[in-house]
């Protein structure tokens, strides 16, 4: 990358275009801090490509998910005793597990920390139904309540389609 100031923009001109195009990035400072940039169009192309990409991402995401994400990156920076009553920072297999499951699921649910090294996942749907996910090291604790008030209660493995199935079959009843 060269580097250079406004105010030598006219003498260099012709040359800074000629290295542009030959794939060198031109900065050219500007009072405040505030910065030119010359470039080829190769580069622009790829530049406007990601951008596209991560636009097309976000849909297809849903800015939920990657709310989510951003939450869960945000857990995983908690200390030690980061409740106030000596509860340890959550586990990186739990959270690495919670981002993948996190990634698999159309339905973005609430994300909690728990004292007891736990993620709790909670969804509600439209049908008033309510479902909880306790994600621990080694298997996750469901509990649901339906729309009559009855209460279930299971243990599965960590696994993205057992994970999935569950979620999809309690959005698919508030139908």
């Amino acid at each position: 990358m060269i580097t250079a100031k406004s105010m030598d923009v006219r003498d260099n001109f012709k040359n800074w275009c000629m290295q542009a195009a030959d794939g060198e990035v031109i900065q050219i400072s500007r009072p405040g801090n505030n910065y030119i940039y010359m470039i080829n169009q190769e580069t622009y192309e790829n530049l406007s490509a990601q951008r596209r990409l991560l636009t097309y991402m976000t849909y297809l995401n849903g800015k939920d998910k990657i709310t989510n994400l951003k939450r869960l990156s945000e857990i995983e920076t908690l200390p030690d005793n980061w409740n106030g009553n000596g509860a340890e920072r959550i586990s990186n297999v739990i959270v690495k597990a919670v981002r993948r499951l996190l990634l698999c699921t159309h339905h973005q649910p609430e994300i909690f920390p728990t004292a007891c090294d736990a993620l709790q996942l909670e969804w509600d749907n439209a049908a008033g139904e309510y479902l909880e996910m306790e994600v621990l090291e080694n298997h996750i604790n469901v509990f649901q309540i339906d729309k009559e008030g009855n209460e279930d209660q299971k243990e599965i493995p960590i696994d993205e389609s057992i994970f999935n199935s569950i979620v999809e079959a309690f959005y698919d009843r508030a139908v």
